[in-house]
């Protein structure tokens, strides 16, 4: 029955040790099996029976541990996959959030920029306006002035030609 033991958990440390893929555990060396008979409980022989159990034993107790351990890490990574797969998928989506708030920046400073140049423009535009008002409002002012003057310079001319003729003579 220790054997049987003994192959199983062998059988499981090799198959972790070999998943593991990383560098095997020391274990503790188990001394060859006596040859002798075991008749007295003291003496070379006794000695001998009781250094091989006792490694055996340790040997078992090494191996149950590595056997544990591994079920542990791999309870462990199974337990761990799905938080790990939803990481990556929120990682991908910040990613891409980040993406479009990168897009939309680049569209408000677009349309910023756009609006700000049509104000410009439309600023540009209405100076210009006035600028065109304030010269026609001066020529047609200049116009109405000279031609006001003409009028005026026209209608003294007349009433002083129409004023020579007349003379006045005082009565007595």
């Amino acid at each position: 029955m220790n054997r049987l033991i003994l192959a199983v958990v062998l059988l499981f440390t090799a198959c972790a040790v070999a998943q593991s893929g990383s560098a095997p555990v020391q274990l503790t060396q188990v001394p060859p099996k006596p040859t002798c008979t075991l008749i007295f409980k003291i003496g070379s022989c006794a000695d001998l029976w009781r250094n091989y159990n006792q490694a055996v034993q340790q040997r078992t107790r090494e191996e149950l541990q590595l056997y544990v351990n591994r079920q542990k890490e791999l309870a462990s990574s199974q337990a761990t996959a799905p938080l790990q797969q939803q990481i990556a998928d929120l990682n991908t989506l910040v990613t891409d959030q980040q993406g479009q708030i990168k897009k939309l920046s680049d569209q408000i400073q677009a349309e910023a920029t756009a609006a700000l140049q049509a104000k410009s423009d439309d600023a540009t535009a209405l100076l210009q306006a006035q600028g065109a008002a304030h010269t026609k409002g001066l020529q047609q002012g200049g116009g109405i002035g000279v031609g006001g003057s003409l009028l005026l310079f026209g209608l003294i001319l007349g009433v002083r030609r129409l004023t020579r003729s007349f003379t006045v003579t005082k009565k007595a």
